[in-house]
């Protein structure tokens, strides 16, 4: 918007400059000779130079696009990487979380003794073949 109130009342100072300027004067530049109206040389030279300052100006702007770009694709890198830790640390919770089931156990290589058959005396009575 700034550059409109820059550039309206130059072009428009041009465009009068043309309209009253408009009978053509003998014009020289080094050995180059030939007639034109002052204004409208002031048209070409207004639009020579607006188009060459366009053209600097876009060049600036190419690095801050490059920039731009790059910037860009390092945030999307960046997200992948953010995406990718959260999910391991979800998954790394959903394990903590989870229950640990006990190591599963190897069988017992001792056999196992049964028990004796009880004996048919009493406490403190020998037993019963010994009896007489």
């Amino acid at each position: 918007m700034i550059r409109l109130f820059i550039t309206l009342p130059f072009v428009l100072g041009l465009i009068i400059l043309a309209a009253c300027n408009q009978d053509p004067v003998a014009m020289q530049w080094l050995t180059l000779k030939w007639q034109s109206s002052p204004g409208v040389l002031a048209l070409v030279t207004g639009a020579l130079f607006y188009a060459l300052g366009y053209v600097c100006a876009w060049i600036g702007t190419l690095g801050q696009i490059r920039r731009a770009r790059k910037a860009e694709q390092q945030v999307r890198t960046l997200e992948a990487e953010m995406a990718d830790q959260r999910a391991r640390a979800s998954v790394t919770a959903m394990n903590m979380a989870a229950p640990v089931a006990p190591a599963p156990q190897e069988p017992e290589l001792v056999a196992k003794v049964p028990p004796a058959a009880p004996d048919a005396h009493a406490p403190g009575l020998p037993p019963a073949e010994n009896r007489t």
